[in-house]
C-alpha cells in the first residue's frame, strides 16, 4: 500500500492511499486552534442515495453527471453562471494567464478544446500538462468535492471507489495502465475532498471551483519553476524527452506514461 502526502498549505496536508483513504493532518500552527483540532460531523447520505438521485431525470443537486461537472470548465460552457459567475472558466485563464495555445471554436470564439480539438495535446512547455490531462485532474478534484458537499466526504470517497472499481473490474480492464490510471484518479478524488473539508459545508459551488483550479494553478507554478535540469529527462525514465511527472505534493496533473513517453492507455 503507497502512502503519499498531499500538501494543502497552511491548514496541512492530506495523505492518499492506493485503496483510496485519505486522512488529513493538520500543520502544527492550527493543531490546537478549537476551530480546526476537532473535524466536524459530517452528514453522510450513503451511497445508495447518491446513485437514487443521480438516476432521477437530469439527477439532482450535486448528483450532477460527471460528464457536466468535467465540462464546466471550457469556454461556453452551459454551466458558467453555476461554476464561474464572475471572470474566467478555467481554460480562460490557462490561456491567458499561462500562454496555452487556442483555437477557432464552434460559434466563432477562440479557446482551447481539450478533447478534440489541435488544441488537446498543445501547450506553452513541452514539460507542461497538455489540456487534456488538466481536464482530467480537474474533473476528478472538482466531481469528488461536490459530491462530498452534497453527500458527505466518506460517502464522495466511496462513490469514486466504486467508480473506479466500474471502470476497470467490469470492463476487464486489468493493464499496468490502468492500474497506473486508478492511482492517479484516487489521488486527485483524495486531494478534492480534502479540499472541500477546508472550504467547509457551507462553501458554494463557485467557492469550490474556485478552490479547485487555484490548487491546480499553483501546480502548474511549480512546475513552471522548475530549473532546465529539472525540466529533462527524469532519473529512472531514460526513455522520456522531458519531466512528466507532478511534484509529490498536490493533485497529479499527468496522466501515466509508458518508458517512451508516451500516454498509457487505460484499457
Amino acid at each position: 500500500m503507497n502512502n503519499t502526502a498531499v500538501n494543502l498549505g497552511a491548514g496541512g496536508f492530506v495523505s492518499y492511499y492506493e485503496n483510496g483513504g485519505a486522512t488529513v493532518i493538520l500543520d502544527p500552527s492550527v493543531e490546537d486552534n478549537q476551530e480546526f483540532s476537532e473535524e466536524p460531523s459530517y452528514v453522510e447520505k450513503g451511497v445508495g442515495s447518491f446513485f437514487m438521485d443521480a438516476l432521477r431525470p437530469l439527477g439532482r443537486g450535486r448528483a450532477r453527471r460527471g460528464s457536466a461537472i468535467r465540462a464546466s470548465g471550457r469556454t461556453g460552457s452551459p454551466s458558467r453562471d453555476v461554476y464561474y459567475p464572475e471572470g474566467q472558466t478555467f481554460f480562460e485563464a490557462l490561456a491567458s494567464d499561462y500562454n496555452y495555445p487556442t483555437e477557432e471554436l464552434s460559434g466563432g470564439s477562440s479557446g482551447i478544446d481539450p478533447v478534440s480539438g489541435g488544441t488537446r495535446h498543445a501547450r506553452p512547455r513541452e514539460d507542461m500538462p497538455t489540456p487534456q490531462e488538466l481536464e482530467d485532474a480537474r474533473g476528478h478534484m472538482l466531481g469528488s468535492a461536490l459530491v462530498a458537499s452534497g453527500y458527505g466526504p466518506e460517502t464522495s470517497r466511496k462513490i469514486g471507489d466504486i467508480n473506479e472499481w466500474s471502470m476497470r473490474t467490469l470492463t476487464g480492464r486489468h493493464s499496468e495502465g490502468s492500474r497506473a490510471h486508478m492511482v492517479m484518479d484516487k489521488r486527485n478524488n483524495a486531494v478534492g475532498i480534502a479540499l472541500f473539508k477546508k472550504a467547509g459545508i457551507e462553501a458554494t459551488e463557485a467557492q469550490l471551483t474556485a478552490g479547485v483550479d487555484k490548487l491546480i494553478f499553483e501546480q502548474l507554478n511549480v512546475i513552471l519553476g522548475r530549473t532546465p535540469d529539472e525540466q529533462g529527462t527524469p532519473a529512472g525514465k531514460p526513455g522520456w524527452s522531458k519531466n512528466f511527472r507532478s511534484p509529490t505534493d498536490g493533485p497529479d496533473l499527468y496522466f501515466p506514461r509508458d518508458n517512451s513517453g508516451y500516454f498509457l492507455s487505460d484499457h
